[in-house]
């Protein structure tokens, strides 16, 4: 359930009265935004207006805003305005459900009467009210998950009507990744019971008769029969392919024979390859996609919060080979994802970490309100609140439909998305491919980088120790680390870690290369000399093995 229940629109449509309405039915507290904000400035709102101006009434309407959605699960009756700023629209979209209470005019004039305590309609009257309504209607609208019309009906049946909205599934975010042409970009959509809607979407999508769907063992009996179902309720006719779960699938091998399965199904170039399952699952899929004949459609729906943050946006697919992680790939964009956020409660705890430390990858990268949200959300994250973990996956989503958006191709920009990883690979690859999770190697491969940073890009210490707050927040902590990393340190020695990481497609001219923050959104790729990095890696593990549990 979402934290909260947000009722916007002009003044007189009702969302005070609606709302002590709908409040008493479900159950919850009320909250009257404007009386919160005379509570916390002890001064009427048309006082605040009269003594600050408009924008100093803002300003206190936001922070009575940030208070009340750090509270208990409440229905919150907003002000007219507070669809005035991005922020109010953020922190509305981000902790609940928005039902927007529409009303002409006409109808809100004769509802209010005399407009004395009403600054903004002072000495206007109705011609204020439509011109402020007209500037205001968009946004009512953006903002909004459901819209519910008020005119002509009593307070009773509007809160009946709010009641009945809820039931139905929010509605979904879309983010659009772009392509090389206007045309060549794929949508990825956020939100709940996609996996429901996947054969109806994919077929908005895609024209197609057949597809291949792919998943590993476990995710095949959780989920594949619902979203065949749903392709074949589409008219697309279903062939179903299952892996073996685990890293170890992502093999040349099993590569190669899933080729060959997608030929004995009769799969021809209008088919299309629908990846259900997590980054291993995607990256496979993805890459036999790319191979088949040239090339055949692609539709990613992941099912675990690493693969929705990351993998499976931006189009990279990829195999391992002996030698390291992803070394045999293409790119391959997807022509649709779909990231169904009510999958993620079936997720194993290691998995989730997995995630978490994805996300808080991607909210460093992306600094400003991207990583203050994250770090103000992290314990709602944490627990897998679900308005929290949709802002969540959102923000991580935006961020990389940026830089991929950018660089298709990771010849610059792109190649941020590796901070954490170059450590990461190498301890992943030593380890053995499943035996080190990929989270806890990232977690290391960040804090390692953190350090670097200090002596290569100027990076302040207390930028080292928030990063190493945060992934402590998510379960990925030097506490959590220890036990998997400390035997693989017992039996490596630096100069092993660099060869492994000399040996990763991010090395170039056998130059091991490093992504370093200077600050939150302010990276650097750095090319780091072998004594430099090996020193490093001396004193980093000699600290790690000598720490204790």
């Amino acid at each position: 359930m979402v934290s909260h229940l947000f009722l916007t629109g002009f003044m007189g449509a009702g969302k005070s009265s609606v709302g002590r309405l709908v409040a008493a039915r479900l159950g919850r507290p009320f909250v009257d935004l404007d009386e919160e904000i005379e509570r916390r400035e002890g001064s009427t709102v048309p006082e605040i207006f009269r003594t600050r101006g408009e924008d100093g009434f803002r300003e206190a309407e936001h922070a009575a805003l940030e208070e009340i959605v750090g509270g208990d699960p409440a229905v919150v009756a907003t002000g007219g305005g507070v669809v005035l700023r991005d922020d109010n629209q953020a922190l509305l979209k981000r902790h609940g459900t928005v039902v927007y209470l529409s009303v002409t005019p006409e109808e809100a004039m004769a509802r209010v009467g005399e407009v004395g305590d009403r600054p903004l309609l002072a000495d206007g009257g109705l011609a204020a009210a439509r011109s402020i309504l007209g500037t205001r209607m968009s946004l009512y609208a953006a903002t909004a998950d459901h819209v519910v019309d008020t005119i002509g009906r009593a307070e009773a049946d509007v809160a009946e009507a709010v009641i009945g909205v809820l039931r139905e599934t929010p509605a979904a975010r879309t983010v659009r990744v772009g392509g090389l042409s206007d045309d060549s970009g794929y949508d990825v959509v956020i939100g709940h019971g996609l996996l429901a809607e996947s054969g109806q979407r994919i077929r908005e999508v895609l024209d197609v008769s057949s597809a291949v769907l792919v998943s590993d063992e476990t995710v095949r009996e959780l989920y594949a029969g619902p979203v065949a179902s749903s392709l074949r309720e589409a008219d697309v006719s279903v062939v179903e392919e299952s892996i073996a779960a685990g890293e170890a699938s992502k093999s040349w091998e099993t590569a190669g024979d899933l080729l060959e399965r997608f030929a004995a199904s009769g799969l021809d170039r209008s088919s299309a390859v629908v990846a259900l399952g997590g980054g291993v699952v995607g990256d496979l899929a993805g890459y036999c996609a790319a191979a088949y004949m040239r090339g055949i459609s692609l539709v990613h729906l992941p099912t675990t919060l690493l693969a929705q943050v990351d993998s499976a946006v931006g189009g990279k697919t990829a195999v391992d080979l002996s030698a390291g992680k992803n070394l045999a790939g293409a790119f391959w964009p997807p022509r649709l994802v779909l990231a169904d956020v009510d999958v993620l409660e079936s997720l194993p705890a290691a998995e989730w970490t997995n995630g978490l430390v994805e996300t808080a990858k991607a909210a460093l990268l992306a600094g400003g309100d991207a990583l203050a949200r994250f770090e103000r959300d992290i314990p709602e994250i944490v627990v897998r609140e679900s308005a929290a973990v949709l802002g969540a996956v959102e923000d991580a989503v935006e961020f990389k439909a940026e830089v991929v958006s950018n660089d298709l191709r990771e010849a610059g920009l792109r190649e941020c998305l590796n901070l954490g990883h170059t450590l990461g690979h190498a301890l992943e690859l030593l380890a053995g491919y499943g035996v080190l999770p990929h989270g806890l190697a990232v977690a290391e491969g960040m804090r390692f980088a953190a350090l670097l940073a200090e002596a290569l890009v100027g990076a302040a210490p207390d930028l080292t120790e928030r990063t190493k707050s945060i992934l402590e927040a998510v379960g990925a902590g030097e506490r959590m680390c220890a036990p998997v990393v400390r035997p693989l340190l017992d039996r490596v020695g630096p100069d092993e870690i660099l060869g492994a990481m000399k040996g990763d497609k991010k090395s170039r001219g056998g130059v091991v290369r490093f992504v370093l923050l200077e600050a939150p959104g302010q990276w650097h790729a750095v090319g780091v000399d072998d004594t430099v990095l090996l020193d490093g890696l001396r004193r980093w593990r000699a600290s790690f093995t000598g720490g204790g549990e």
